[in-house]
């Protein structure tokens, strides 16, 4: 039995996994351009809302599971703010907090839609050099490896316990076992690196071509938000 993330579990099963990575990197790549250069007011809530439609509307991703993954990002931003709130920055916060959401909606929208393989096999064909490549891919798999251990674990845990809360000694020999598990799986990782030398693609995904209608679209949404942005420049300066 093989258990994934559950991060890994959308993103291979949304409606938007059979299109090309390369689209979706135009789409959220380009709102996640424009995040950082439109002004915040109102830009990024525009851009926000089409990151969350394209996500629940156009992969058909559950409310729960996005709100899920972009709630501690915008946790995280929030307190990362509070020195500027402190200080009485109250329209800069507000600038950075916006900027922020917007981009971290981007971002999970691409990571929820797009497999960590297809990226990689998109890196490969962007030329990025191989070693990196195959050291993400490493990396991935070793994260993929301590979550199936983690899972594996508190399964055990749910059958000895019925269901039941463990004790503080339960909990610690638990987190001594993953860690032993952990570094036995990364040793056996780094020993299988290196007698592969680190040539070649271990995995490969399903190539999907890209779609011309689609990649006009997104342009043509950019292409409609910067137009905006520039048109109403007089009251939303930049």
């Amino acid at each position: 039995m093989h258990i994934h993330a559950p991060l890994d579990h959308i993103a291979f099963d949304n409606a938007w996994r059979t299109r090309s990575p390369i689209d979706k990197l135009v789409f959220g790549g380009g709102l996640l351009l424009l995040a950082s250069l439109l002004p915040a007011k109102p830009w990024s809530v525009a851009i926000f809302a089409a990151a969350a439609t394209a996500a629940l509307a156009g992969a058909r991703i559950q409310v729960r599971s996005w709100l899920r993954f972009l709630a501690p990002q915008i946790g995280f931003l929030s307190a990362a703010l509070l020195p500027l709130l402190w200080a009485g920055s109250w329209e800069r916060a507000a600038t950075a907090w916006m900027r922020g959401a917007a981009a971290a909606a981007c971002m999970t929208l691409l990571a929820m839609t797009t497999p960590v393989p297809d990226l990689l096999l998109a890196a490969r064909r962007a030329r990025v050099p191989a070693v990196l490549i195959e050291l993400a891919f490493l990396v991935y798999r070793l994260i993929a490896s301590i979550w199936e251990l983690l899972e594996r674990l508190r399964l055990g845990l749910d059958i000895r316990l019925r269901g039941g809360r463990p004790s503080l000694r339960l909990a610690a020999l638990s987190a001594g076992n993953l860690l032993a598990r952990t570094i036995r799986t990364a040793r056996r990782v780094e020993r299988g690196a290196s007698l592969r030398g680190l040539d070649g693609f271990p995995m490969m995904a399903p190539r999907a071509e890209t779609s011309r209608a689609f990649l006009v679209s997104a342009v043509a949404l950019h292409a409609s938000l910067l137009a905006a942005a520039i048109y109403f420049r007089s009251r939303f300066p930049w």
